[in-house]
């Protein structure tokens, strides 16, 4: 199970001249860049920090405590606030003035990816609704971008069509990755307490061990870990689209989101409700489930992170990750109460919520190399070790770490896979490797695409040409799309695929053949045969639970001629990545 730490006490401590509620979180941070650790606070007990008395008093404080800007001065201009109405339009004006919205589709997963990375690998991903991570390119199938507002209900049209403007469907503090297969089922469900006792509510954490999630027809239950952030994200939508806006691109006047008591039902081919449910208990979770490592980060690398193709970054913080409290102000049971900001901040009784900017926070694995071929071995230049600080920046280092897999020679035996375990300070980090087995082929990894393929025409020999190789294909839909990562999808749910087969034109002798497959549709199946000539070298029926790329394919100790066949039966979606094969020229 991979670790999420929480900064759970921070939260929990009462605020007296907050009315009572939990405490927030004051941080100088100077750059996103990290994963998941705990961060580091001084408190009354530390007789090397400053420390703070026990007393609630906020002169008494006040008088201790050292001036400090939280965040680097980005809430400066908020002082004080009147009522929730007020403080919401001052957190608005504030989140609006250096708030640069992003694209959706272009450059697509970057953001998140930056955002997200666990917390001792910057190529993976921390998904919510999972316990599992997910690697960066393993999209779509393997993680999405989860919408905690979810597009219909918030502009009134599907993602497909609500993210073709920027602006509130587009918006990085709302899209969290996830596990594709838990966004599936979360829909355009409002978030809740899932109903136990409805005859059609399912669990799927009890399922299988590893999601995080359970639902009932209308409201979908994140696991504990993730229901604060989902909450934050949707207060800070709230707030940060108050206002009605007018979609030209779709003709749909947007009316301001709203939270509400009741569960909200998107009606496809009417306008949105512009509201989600279920606001008490989403008050509840912002409660119970503080602000973690990882929320943090999100937070932060929005706010700085610049993106390559937009060329800057979101540029605006979610104020209910920095200050969950003022949830409670704008939303909640304080919302009819005036306050202060900086008797929020200052007068933190317990503890100093100050994040340490130079304090060592943990070690991490980045730019790594994935995929060895058989006969490779691991070398120190093919990956970076990382220090890093709890203020999110970090250092590459170049010793004091060891490798388990060092001089090891991969082989086949080591089977689809094997962790190398990285041993840093009192930290073991966990290396991933993918053996590929179509690098050491002489094709080396031929990746297709649909350039040179009809879509028009169905169930006839279309000739081919990728990387010198000529292939014939012939299949028996009419849905054919490239893939983002490389390869193509045959096939949907409304333009089925049954049979598939890409045959090699001219003849070849072959000791060993390769494809990188998936099923399009979850928890398909298909049966797959790699033939040479007449020779049948792989028969076998796959059930891809996991819907990421595998490879299939086998070594054989003869050497076997004729022409390569690939052919595929059983899936109504199917998406090949890659083939490969070796050739034998004796």
């Amino acid at each position: 199970m991979k670790l999420r730490t929480v900064a759970s006490l921070l939260f929990a401590l009462a605020l007296t001249a907050c009315g009572g509620h939990s405490s927030s979180l004051s941080s100088e941070v100077i750059t996103s860049s990290s994963s998941e650790s705990s961060f580091s606070f001084t408190t009354s007990d530390s007789a090397s920090e400053t420390s703070l008395p026990s007393s609630t008093s906020s002169s008494a404080t006040s008088s201790i405590l050292p001036e400090v800007k939280p965040y680097e001065g980005y809430y400066n201009s908020l002082t004080t606030w009147t009522n929730g109405e007020d403080l919401k339009q001052k957190l608005y004006d504030i989140s609006h003035s250096t708030y640069h919205p992003l694209n959706y589709t272009n450059p697509n997963y970057q953001t998140n990816i930056n955002a997200d990375h666990s917390y001792n690998d910057f190529e993976f991903l921390d998904v919510i609704y999972s316990e599992d991570d997910v690697f960066k390119t393993e999209t779509n199938k393997g993680w999405q971008r989860e919408h905690a507002f979810c597009a219909s209900l918030m502009c009134g049209s599907l993602t497909a069509d609500a993210v073709k403007r920027v602006g509130r469907a587009t918006d990085f503090h709302n899209l969290l990755a996830a596990s594709a297969s838990a966004n599936s089922s979360r829909g355009n469900k409002n978030y809740g307490n899932a109903d136990e006792t409805n005859s059609y509510y399912q669990n799927r954490t009890t399922d299988n061990g590893r999601d995080g999630y359970s639902f009932d027809p209308v409201n979908f239950e994140p696991g504990d870990r993730d229901k604060g952030r989902v909450a934050r994200a949707i207060f800070y939508m709230a707030m940060m689209y108050k206002n009605d806006e007018v979609d030209e691109v779709n003709g749909i006047t947007m009316k301001g989101l709203r939270v509400v008591e009741d569960p909200v039902t998107y009606v496809q081919g009417e306008n949105g409700a512009f509201a989600i449910g279920n606001l008490s208990t989403l008050l509840e979770w912002n409660k119970k489930y503080p602000v973690d490592y990882l929320e943090m980060q999100h937070n932060i690398s929005v706010y700085k992170d610049i993106n390559a193709i937009d060329g800057y970054a979101q540029g605006n913080r979610n104020p209910f990750v920095d200050y969950p409290s003022l949830v409670d102000y704008v939303y909640g049971e304080h919302k009819d109460t005036a306050g202060s900001l900086s008797s929020c901040t200052a007068t933190e009784s317990i503890i100093n919520c100050e994040i340490s900017n130079t304090e060592f926070s943990h070690y991490a694995l980045k730019e790594a190399k994935r995929a060895y071929a058989p006969g490779e071995q691991i070398s120190n230049n093919d990956y970076k070790i990382v220090k890093i600080l709890n203020n999110y920046t970090y250092s590459e280092i170049s010793e004091g770490y060891t490798n388990s897999l060092a001089n090891h020679t991969f082989s086949t035996n080591d089977g689809e896979s094997i962790v190398a375990n990285i041993s840093v300070g009192t930290q073991n980090i966990p290396y991933r490797i993918t053996l590929n087995p179509l690098a050491s082929c002489s094709t080396g990894e031929v990746t297709l695409s649909t350039t040179g393929i009809s879509s028009s025409k169905p169930s006839v020999d279309q000739n081919v040409t990728f990387d010198g190789i000529d292939f014939i294909f012939n299949f028996n839909t009419t849905y054919v799309r490239n893939i983002s990562t490389g390869g193509i999808t045959f096939g949907s749910g409304n333009n089925s695929l049954t049979k598939l087969t890409i045959k090699t034109k001219n003849s070849y002798k072959i000791d060993a053949a390769y494809i990188k497959a998936f099923v399009g549709n979850v928890n398909s199946s298909y049966r797959l045969t790699i033939k040479v000539g007449d020779e049948t070298i792989l028969n076998t029926t796959t059930v891809d639970n996991k819907d990421v790329a595998k490879v299939y394919g086998a070594s054989r100790n003869v050497t076997l001629e004729g022409q390569l066949t690939y052919i595929f039966e059983g899936s109504s979606s199917l998406k090949i990545n890659s083939v490969a094969f070796n050739i034998i020229n004796a």
